[in-house]
């Protein structure tokens, strides 16, 4: 025993000592009478209707225990569920969006309804129905190390961007994997228990290459900068499919999450606790770029106005003026002393303090001007407050001497001639149906395809109208066609191709088609591959197959339905 006794005191000693090298900085409270009419929620919350563990209620609970004001729900789906009306829960306004996942990333899609076809396929797919729709998408996790989360197209016209997201963050530390990585993670797993919200805020890191890519964003359109927190109150030790129940820990809580870091709105006029009045303020505040982010976990409560004054006109964050006159940029806040004030004109600091109040001269220069708090004591973290900008444009100048030349065609085959469905085979799997037959409309001769597909388990199931190319395929190089269906849906146009092994291998772009006749003209160089190819680009002399398919990406199983086809052809197309 008098051995036991000392060892066990040294160990004691060696846990308390490590705990409290572990343990990040308290939160710093501050004083909070810099209230200017903004609120505090969340957005990018799970819940249990898709990974998260707990129902709205409950998550509604922990946001109101938080001292929040509204949570955006952001489940993973494709849009076919339709979304909850807005509810106040617990005093908590709920509102609920979809986080679509895509070939290239994940969307969350604010403002959308029930849509008539699953969302899914190529991000450029997702962002135009999203649009389509009426919604308005958001890059989630935009920078993850996990590359099926990772954003792989910033061509595309989206709308908004999360330039920091808590789950990214700790996949970071983790996907490392060097000496510092593991230190911190190990200190995360002592420190959580006694100081959840920091030990959280601890593992954020500074992202320049994802904030100069949203700087080329804005130099062409508003794109609204948020921060997500991805909370799911779940760490899965079982599965990492996001549809698989394995066993999993409640961290970090909902509670702790909430404590982290907040999403501040600007509402163009009260809150009035009407559900679908308020929520419709939140939203437009969000899609205009009125908002700040805060990390809380370092100090709260934050306060923060931004706006250019010309003329005695106040000009919020989020909105245009234009450029050639001067005006003044004031920064009002309540940050500790300790932290710096910087307003930057793109990504080049115009002017900096400590002050609460500060004030830049601007020469009326075009550029987007935005506002980023930080803590010098926090070497590589993120700032404290993040800005959106205010849009300082130059005059409209017509852009459409600059737009590339329209094609011409100088040669063109039919696939499909308007007499027969001779060449134009069926193709499905096992347990779905296809069928061709001519028919004679309106406005010409048509092939109509007819499929089912099967019900059960999305296994892939499909039903398309196949043809051969013909010998000279390698003198084309798009493909157009006619086509109109019976209802909303997205049709995949692929080209197979047979090489010398006899192994195939398959491109495709997918279309959206309803009831009015839609044109489409796909060069070859537009369609992607499908699954793993031997190169990224259509092998055009290696072409043996034109199809027109309809498959769970887009359809749902059990659904049935029509495609009329015209004029299918392909065409050698050069600049006018």
């Amino acid at each position: 025993m008098s051995r036991v006794l000392p060892v066990a005191a040294a160990l004691a000693a060696a846990v308390a000592v490590f705990t409290g090298v572990a343990l990040p900085e308290r939160q710093q409270r501050l004083l909070a009478d810099r209230d200017a009419g903004s609120v505090a929620g969340v957005f990018h919350i799970h819940t249990n209707r898709s990974d998260g563990r707990s129902s709205p209620d409950v998550v509604a609970a922990a946001a109101a225990s938080a001292g929040l004001s509204f949570v955006v729900f952001t489940d993973h789906g494709d849009g076919t569920r339709r979304p909850d009306p807005p509810v106040y829960r617990s005093g908590v306004l709920c509102l609920d969006a979809v986080e679509v996942s895509t070939t290239g990333g994940h969307l969350v899609a604010l403002g959308l309804g029930e849509v008539p076809y699953p969302l899914g396929g190529e991000p450029r797919d997702v962002v135009e129905d999203v649009h389509r729709f009426g919604g308005f998408g958001i890059v989630a996790h935009p920078d993850s190390p996990k590359a099926e989360l990772a954003w792989h197209d910033w061509t595309l016209p989206v709308d908004g961007v999360e330039l920091l997201n808590a789950d990214t963050a700790w996949r970071k530390r983790f996907y490392r994997r060097d000496a510092s990585a593991w230190w911190m993670l190990a200190q995360s797993l002592v420190s959580y228990p006694v100081r959840p919200p920091q030990t959280i805020a601890r593992l954020f890191s500074d992202a320049p290459a994802l904030m100069d890519t949203w700087t080329t964003l804005t130099a062409t359109r508003p794109v609204v900068a948020l921060a997500g927190m991805d909370a799911h109150a779940r760490l899965d030790l079982t599965s990492s499919d996001q549809n698989e129940r394995g066993y999993s820990l409640p961290i970090p809580s909902y509670d702790a999450s909430f404590q982290v870091m907040t999403l501040h709105l600007t509402p163009s006029a009260p809150l009035t606790g009407d559900a679908s009045h308020d929520a419709a303020l939140l939203l437009e505040a969000i899609e205009q770029g009125r908002s700040y982010t805060a990390i809380d976990a370092w100090a709260a409560p934050a306060r923060f106005t931004f706006v250019a004054t010309r003329d005695g006109r106040q000009i919020e964050q989020g909105s245009r003026m234009a450029s050639g006159t001067p005006f003044t940029l004031t920064v009002r806040h309540n940050a500790p002393a300790s932290f710096t004030t910087r307003v930057l004109r793109d990504n080049t600091v115009i002017g900096e303090g400590h002050e609460e109040t500060l004030e830049i001269a601007a020469a009326g220069e075009p550029g987007r001007y935005r506002v980023e708090i930080r803590d010098p004591a926090r070497h590589d973290a993120p700032p404290w407050i993040i800005s959106n900008p205010i849009y300082v444009v130059a005059p409209h100048v017509d852009a459409t001497a600059a737009a590339p030349p329209a094609s011409r065609v100088v040669d063109a085959i039919p696939l499909f001639d308007g007499r027969t469905t001779d060449g134009w085979i069926p193709e499905s799997d096992k347990s779905s149906l296809s069928a061709i037959d001519r028919v004679s409309l309106l406005d010409g001769p048509s092939l109509r395809l007819r499929f089912g597909l099967s019900g059960g388990k999305d296994i892939g199931q499909f039903a398309s109208a196949a043809v051969d190319t013909p010998p000279s395929v390698a003198n084309y190089d798009h493909i157009a066609f006619s086509v109109h269906a019976e209802q909303p849906m997205r049709l995949a146009v692929q080209v197979r191709a047979v090489f010398p092994d006899a192994h195939t291998e398959r491109w495709r772009r997918s279309v959206f088609v309803d009831a009015t006749d839609r044109e489409y003209v796909i060069p070859f160089d537009d369609m992607r591959p499908v699954g793993v190819t031997t190169t990224g680009s259509v092998p055009v002399s290696a072409l043996h197959n034109v199809l027109f398919v309809v498959d769970t990406t887009n359809t749902a199983t059990r659904t049935s339905g029509q495609v009329w086809l015209r004029n299918v052809r392909l065409e050698k197309r050069a600049a006018r």
